[in-house]
């Protein structure tokens, strides 16, 4: 099992991260004594980030619920007379693991569950995803399909949490309805929202849009002006990764990858199997280990995209009078 450092708060994402392969280790191996000072680490980087408002998914909810039981044991005087942290943890016994154990394999069809839930989701995501993008380049003659990366500085990825998270994309998400400053000219987007596994976690989006193709031409420029504008909207916590450059595009390339950028034309061969690359980037069902493990609010959204069908878009609207 591997330790988990009390000494370094970890960022929240990363955190998450650990209780689910804390809760998978005991799923597969059972709950022996040496797993306990990993335990106790984690109690105590996890009691950072708790907040009984957010809604915990699959593995980390399985470790919520751990965690509240061995807390009504931290705080019962009769148990432990030294409420301030978690080092009677270390002192459980085994039959007191067991218990636990047996609770967390209880768990294992809810996990399952959940995990299913969110493929089918994904499949759901890309079908409509596809049905949407597909109106949008059969309507217009020309779009600029322009995608931007946006997530947070290695220094600052211990300051975000999801709610904060969550209100910095709410803010890009009104430029984007609004279609202020670099949204101008948009007939279309979608976005996702993930977490990282590496590098001590982060939350990131995924931003694609589509732009008028006889107004906007220039996608690396759009790309760079959205990430400058999340900067804006973090007050500099923010970073962006723009994918447009002549360098990524050959390197991927070369790679046999296409991720379908740039222009693109209905009358064109292959540039609807070009957009296609696009939409599974945003949707694949593979991507299950970047998908969020809390949310600020049980309905909050991770993907998301614009309605074709609006009374605002060219020769949309007599066929909806």
């Amino acid at each position: 099992m591997t330790s988990i450092p009390s000494f370094n708060r970890l960022s929240e994402p990363a955190i998450l991260i650990a209780a689910e392969n804390f809760i998978a280790d005991i799923l597969v191996n059972g709950f022996e004594e040496s797993f306990k000072p990993v335990l106790k680490a984690l109690l105590e980087q996890f009691e950072h980030i708790y907040d009984v408002d957010h809604h915990y998914s699959d593995y980390n909810a399985v470790f919520v619920a751990l965690k509240l039981e061995i807390d009504s044991m931290r705080y019962d005087p009769f148990c432990n007379p030294n409420a301030d942290n978690y080092d009677f943890v270390l002192q459980l016994k085994l039959e007191q693991l067991k218990e636990f154990e047996k609770q967390i394999k209880a768990s294992k069809r809810r996990i399952h569950d959940e995990l299913y839930q969110f493929a089918q989701q994904e499949k759901n995501n890309t079908e409509s995803l596809e049905d949407y993008i597909g109106k949008l380049f059969h309507h217009y003659s020309k779009l600029l399909i322009v995608r931007v990366d946006l997530a947070y500085k290695n220094d600052s990825k211990g300051q975000i949490n999801i709610e904060q998270f969550y209100k910095h994309f709410e803010k890009m998400r009104n430029r984007l309805s609004n279609k202020d400053t670099c949204f101008q000219d948009l007939h279309g987007y979608a976005w996702a929202l993930e977490q990282s596994t590496e590098n001590n976690g982060g939350y990131h989006a995924h931003l694609l849009v589509i732009y008028d193709g006889t107004k906007v031409q220039k996608g690396s420029y759009y790309a760079q002006r959205i990430g400058e504008k999340w900067q804006e909207i973090t007050q500099g916590h923010g970073c962006y990764f723009n994918p447009h450059s002549k360098e990524y595009i050959h390197k991927l390339r070369m790679a046999g990858c296409e991720i379908g950028l740039g222009m693109v034309t209905r009358n064109k061969e292959g540039d609807w199997e070009r957009l296609l690359s696009v939409i599974n980037y945003l949707t694949l069902p593979e991507k299950d280990i970047q998908r969020l493990r809390v949310k600020a609010i049980k309905d909050m959204q991770t993907f998301r995209h614009g309605e074709f069908e609006n009374t605002k878009r060219r020769g949309i609207k007599n066929s909806l009078s």
